[in-house]
């Protein structure tokens, strides 16, 4: 791999990249920089307005699921700017390519970075949403010396190569209305057996959501509070205030709109986040007013209402989910639905508390069926089995095609055209029009030359092939 030479002009950095010049700009984030090595991967990178190649800085290696990099750089920018850190986000939809791949272009990436940017070596950090927050914890594996993860909606851990004489920090997001919110607290309790420093923040969001600006800088505020505590950055007063300040801003935005319960869970935090720079008795003080506030009783009572219920159901539906799969019982794919459509109901509902729940439960149903449809798959299965487990994902979520697309192959290969055909309409009852998908269905050689099949297709299409 060949080094990027780096040149420090007035507010540009320019990066000299296997024959080609690429100039950064200082305070905005650049897009599309090749990384060496790589099949034409590229990332992105933002560096701060007063940066300086004197000095040694941070970084945050960023890994979105979709490689939305410029996006998710701009999230991360006010954070970076405040408080000094480069950003380095990698444009790669991570699904796109295997997991070694995945690995190797991410760390031919931080090794770019780290080569040409002026990088403190003790203050290297990861971030990442849903399956970017597992790239991003595996990582850990080959950076020994890296000081924190930011993990959202997600993580990954091998306690076998944890090692507690190198603990770095872990902080999770979790958004309110993603079942792996619970993930993530096992994640956090699993650190915090270690004496691995931690935080948790929340946000109002649902699976594959980002959090807002202000919760990844809150968020971030806790590497650079945890660096100051390790000696690794300097104790400045006035910046650890305006830290403060800012988190506290926050609080009082959820104060106004309402929201008690969550306002009073962010100075829980912020407690024990604050303790040693002498601000715990002034967070102390706000907790007691906004648990004299009217209407934090109530939301308080609603959220753990939810939560004991959410927990009850889980339990539930894992047990009777695994016992319909095994007795591959057709009778009970109406109750399934009937669950459903009740959780949709329940997303409407005027408790937010119940709502967020809903949309728990309904991931989490989403969660347990797709794996056992992946297994079922997988397996040696008779047709009976992958025929039930097909119908129940339909029940479960109606916009996976890949269900109905089985349906419709192993029926059409038994020779049942009558089900295949009701859940080809099925299908395209839920919006699907991808027109050649459905002629390259396996097992649908002779159904799709038929009148029946190019009549329903023709129906929702406007168009057909026979």
């Amino acid at each position: 791999m060949k080094r990027l030479l780096l040149y420090i002009f007035f507010l540009t950095l320019p990066l000299l990249m296997v024959g080609q010049e690429m100039r950064i700009a200082k305070g905005n984030v650049t897009k599309g920089i090749n990384i060496p090595g790589s099949k034409g991967e590229t990332f992105a990178v933002y560096t701060p307005s007063q940066y300086s190649q004197d000095k040694k800085w941070p970084v945050i290696f960023i890994f979105d699921p979709k490689g939305r990099a410029t996006s998710t750089a701009n999230l991360f920018r006010p954070a970076a700017e405040d408080q000094g850190y480069i950003i380095a986000a990698l444009e790669l939809d991570l699904k796109s390519k295997s997991l070694d791949s995945v690995i190797n272009t991410s760390v031919s990436m931080m090794n770019v970075v780290t080569g040409t940017l002026g990088i403190d070596p003790e203050q290297i950090y990861f971030a990442g949403m849903a399956e970017g927050a597992q790239i991003a914890s595996a990582l850990t594996l080959m950076n020994r010396n890296m000081a924190g993860i930011l993990a959202i909606n997600n993580s990954f851990v091998n306690p076998k190569f944890v090692n507690d004489q190198e603990p770095y920090m872990f902080i999770g997001i979790g958004a309110s209305q993603d079942y792996m919110v619970y993930e993530m607290e096992s994640y956090l309790k699993f650190y915090d057996k270690r004496d691995f420093p931690t935080e948790i923040y929340y946000f109002d969001g649902k699976e594959n959501d980002w959090p807002s600006s202000a919760v990844i800088y809150n968020a971030v505020s806790g590497f650079t509070l945890q660096a100051v505590k390790d000696g690794t950055r300097q104790a400045d007063k006035d910046f650890i205030s305006k830290l403060y300040q800012q988190e506290l801003d926050y609080v009082e935005s959820l104060r106004r709109t309402r929201n008690y319960y969550s306002a009073y869970e962010n100075l829980e935090r912020m407690k024990e986040k604050y303790a040693e720079f002498d601000y715990e008795d002034e967070v102390k003080d706000r907790m007691k007013e906004v648990r004299r506030t009217r209407g934090y009783s109530a939301q308080k009572r609603d959220f753990k209402q939810a939560v004991s219920y959410e927990r009850e159901q889980q339990a539930e539906y894992e047990y009777l989910l695994t016992s319909d799969v095994m007795t591959q019982n057709f009778q009970n794919i109406g109750w399934w639905a009937y669950q459903m459509d009740g959780l949709e109901k329940l997303q409407n509902s005027s408790e937010k508390a119940k709502v967020d729940m809903a949309y728990r439960l309904k991931g989490y149903l989403d969660f347990l069926s797709k794996r056992q449809f992946d297994d079922i798959m997988k397996s040696n299965a008779g047709i009976d089995a992958r025929i039930f487990i097909s119908v129940l994902r339909t029940a479960i979520n109606k916009e996976d095609p890949e269900a109905y697309f089985k349906i419709i192959s192993l029926a059409s290969l038994d020779g049942d055209a009558e089900t295949a055909l009701l859940y080809l309409e099925d299908l395209l009852k839920t919006g699907y029009d991808d027109y050649e998908r459905l002629y390259s269905i396996d097992g649908t050689l002779d159904l799709k030359f038929s009148e029946e099949y190019n009549a329903i297709i023709q129906k929702y299409l406007k168009k057909s092939k026979y």
